[in-house]
């Protein structure tokens, strides 16, 4: 009994993905190999080869975890990559983990590196808006 109340507390899908999320008014598209729906936690979670777009970058990464009641993407893999899709702004960067916020911001944490238009940081954490590159304090 134990077994299939487990197997019923989330919901899987085991083929290759592709959803969109609604972070700040903007929708980011996510594809990956597996999403899991645990409605229990508010969280839907997405496993493998993760590829994340919208107007104004990409990312990739191994996995993420969407809290559907703060509006929090976290995104998680050994070097997960962001690189700018905007030809207004020019930004690119790596780290451990990659958070997308509800207000347009997205911080590198974790070996975090970014290069904006020329200049590069590296840090523990960096935080900048993804729509124009700007860091934020």
């Amino acid at each position: 009994m134990k077994n299939i109340l487990f197997l019923l507390s989330f919901i899987s899908f085991y083929s290759f993905a592709t959803t969109a999320i609604n972070i700040s008014n903007e929708d980011l598209y996510i594809e990956s190999n597996k999403i899991e729906i645990l409605k229990e936690k508010n969280e839907i979670h997405f496993l493998g080869n993760l590829k994340i777009a919208n107007n104004y970058m990409r990312i990739s990464a191994e996995k993420a975890e969407y809290n559907s009641k703060n509006k929090i993407l976290n995104i998680i893999g050994n070097n997960a990559e962001i690189i700018s899709n905007s030809s207004d702004s020019n930004f690119s960067g790596h780290a451990k983990k990659i958070i997308v916020y509800d207000n347009n911001s997205i911080e590198l944490s974790g070996d975090a590196y970014l290069e904006n238009d020329g200049i590069k940081f590296k840090s523990s954490s960096i935080r900048f808006n993804q729509k124009d590159g700007k860091i934020l304090n």
